[in-house]
């Protein structure tokens, strides 16, 4: 029997330990009903770092099975979200990421979902490799682990004997695919059916939002920002925000990126794109006036490029989130 233990850490979001232990139980039984099926049996546990009550996000009380002391042999470590990183006020005990390299180096498939990834790249496992994380704090995590290759648009990476999954919802493809993997393609379907998830999720590009980065002490560059947020639509230039900051172009264009971390033109398009998901969500306005709207004479460029930061085409986009 192969074993697999789910870490959850205090404050996790509760769903990223239940729901892929639910699919990785549903997978074993089916599995072991199917006669044609070869796949072994497994033994799937919740794990806390010390004690076994764990308390969840929004206060909900789990029970682990056991605590890491217990486990010293496991053949799948997954890793549960834990919330917003950049909102951690304390850092990951020590014995618990020494507990992860332990098991990596001992043979163990790791994995992490949403926001676990930062667990692992503070245990060093994710240095040179590629991975994701939620959409929402992976230019953070891109700013505290620059070894690791973040992938912000893909909602699974898969790197050698480690693989993590994009935000939130993200667990299901990831439940998915680790049963694709341990109980073959017949009985991943059948779990997909079960529980209605979709085999065919790629990128979480469509879900997410632009977050203007404001968390920096330029106050030039901060009016800067106030102004694109009411103007970026409009016709504007690096050469025309540079004369309105009264600094050079070139010395511009250096402190606004220093400060947002993208070029001032990234930052215009990012802007539109924004606009242009807002007006396809919340009008019926043709896509060729949406793309003038937004600041695009060239209704080709303007698909191309929203399909590109997106993952959809406008069309694509509008049926899925127009109510």
């Amino acid at each position: 029997m192969k074993r697999c233990v789910i870490l959850a850490l205090a404050h996790c979001p509760v769903s990223s330990v239940v729901g892929p232990l639910e699919i990785l139980l549903l997978a074993d039984r089916l599995a072991a009903a199917d006669p044609q099926s070869q796949a072994a049996r497994w033994q799937i546990e919740v794990v806390a770092e010390e004690h076994t009550h764990i308390a969840g996000n929004g206060g909900v009380g789990l029970s682990a099975h056991c605590s890491l002391a217990q486990v010293t042999q496991a053949d799948l470590v997954i890793v549960a979200a834990i919330g917003d990183p950049r909102l951690r006020s304390e850092p990951l005990a020590d014995s618990t990421l020494a507990w992860l390299r332990r098991c990596h180096q001992q043979g163990s498939q790791m994995v992490s979902i949403c926001s676990g990834a930062y667990v692992l790249a503070c245990a060093g496992l994710l240095q040179g490799r590629r991975a994701t994380s939620h959409w929402a704090v992976i230019d953070w995590l891109a700013q505290q682990f620059p070894d690791c290759h973040w992938q912000k648009d893909a909602m699974l990476t898969e790197d050698g004997d480690i693989a993590c999954s994009g935000g939130a919802s993200a667990y299901q493809d990831m439940s998915l695919l680790l049963v694709r993997q341990h109980f073959g393609d017949a009985i991943a379907r059948q779990v997909a059916r079960s529980v209605l998830i979709d085999l065919d999720r790629h990128s979480q590009l469509q879900y997410a939002s632009f977050m203007p980065h404001r968390q920096h002490q330029d106050q030039l560059i901060h009016g800067i920002q106030d102004w694109l947020q009411q103007h970026a639509c409009d016709a504007v230039s690096s050469e025309q925000l540079a004369q309105r900051a009264h600094l050079s172009e070139r010395q511009f264009k250096r402190r606004f990126k220093q400060a947002v971390q993208l070029t001032p033109l990234a930052y215009i398009q990012a802007l539109r794109m924004e606009a242009a998901k807002q007006a396809l969500e919340n009008s019926v306005k043709q896509v060729e006036v949406i793309a003038r709207e937004c600041g695009y004479d060239d209704v080709r460029f303007f698909r191309q490029l929203f399909r590109r930061n997106c993952g959809l085409t406008p069309s694509e986009y509008r049926a899925k989130f127009t109510p």
